[in-house]
């Protein structure tokens, strides 16, 4: 089981790291700017409960591996000419990764694990 994790964990980075780092389309102008946001948020959101499942580090390490991630994800995009860096971009992940590290206490709550809940 364990591997199955890493594997999706690894699986998922992967397709971020494509993602946020390949040349992407015009979007039309009819579509919401805050969209780009929500998927920032979603995105990590699922990385942060995805680390948390597959390494199991404390609550806080999580949240700073994260950050980490979600921050130089932008300063690489900065730095490419067909992307762009986005401060707004980084706090949207930054609020995905946050809302993954207060959800998985209650999710270890509720899978029985009651003692781990605690752990920062």
């Amino acid at each position: 089981m364990k591997s199955i994790r890493h594997t999706l964990f690894i699986l998922y980075v992967a397709a971020m790291v494509v993602a946020f780092l390949v040349p992407v389309p015009t979007l039309p102008v009819s579509l919401p700017n805050q969209f780009d946001k929500m998927v920032h948020f979603g995105i990590f959101l699922g990385f942060a409960l995805l680390l948390h499942l597959d390494r199991r580090p404390r609550l806080g390490v999580t949240l700073l591996v994260s950050l980490a991630f979600a921050g130089g994800v932008e300063l690489v995009q900065s730095l490419i000419p067909y992307r762009s860096g986005d401060w707004r971009d980084f706090v949207a992940g930054a609020a995905g990764a946050m809302l993954a590290v207060l959800l998985i206490p209650l999710f270890r709550r509720r899978s029985g694990n009651v003692g781990d809940a605690a752990v920062p």
